[in-house]
């Protein structure tokens, strides 16, 4: 029994393509975080108010929107490989046919057996979540199974998609 389910070197091979793919789609969609959370940054009208109590200084001729602009122009202009922009169009385009398939792969990838800790600020105690099945269905909303049949069906079209023909039949 164990032998059937078995995967050959091709079918290892078709799966941990796909993984990278995943992981390239995660950390291109990180990049763009990044960029979004860097446009927010700085100071505002309202908090340089609240910071001053209501009567700001007076103004220095220093301007530090003018940063914030070269800061995000250089991540934009910084090129992300190929591969990433790539991986990114691919699984975009997936994700417009069968989203939750999308979401349980980058689960998959980003989640799956880790364990992240948490302490309690108010009893000092430590918390450990192992990121197993049942809790990355959880996150997703549905049941162990539809989980991991979501997991192994997306892999599946993204091999196929990457060109590896055999591991879409299974």
């Amino acid at each position: 029994m164990a032998e059937q389910n078995r995967k050959t070197h091709d079918q290892q091979r078709a799966r941990q393509a796909a993984q990278r793919e995943v992981d390239r789609f995660i950390a291109y969609l990180q990049g763009l975080d990044t960029i979004d959370q860097l446009a927010h940054e700085g100071r505002s009208i309202m908090g340089m108010w609240a910071e001053f109590e209501g009567k700001p200084p007076s103004g220095s001729g220093f301007n530090g929107f003018c940063m914030l602009a070269d800061k995000l122009e250089k991540i934009r202009l910084r090129q992300m490989p190929e591969e990433f922009a790539r991986a990114y169009d691919r699984l975009s385009r997936m994700a417009s046919r069968a989203p939750k398939q999308v979401d349980a792969l980058c689960v998959d990838r980003f989640y799956r057996g880790r364990t992240k800790v948490a302490i309690d600020p108010f009893t000092e105690k430590r918390y450990e979540i192992h990121w197993n099945d049942y809790a990355c269905a959880q996150l997703l909303g549905c049941s162990v199974k539809v989980f991991q049949r979501r997991v192994t069906k997306g892999y599946g079209q993204l091999e196929y998609l990457l060109g590896y023909q055999e591991s879409a039949a299974a």
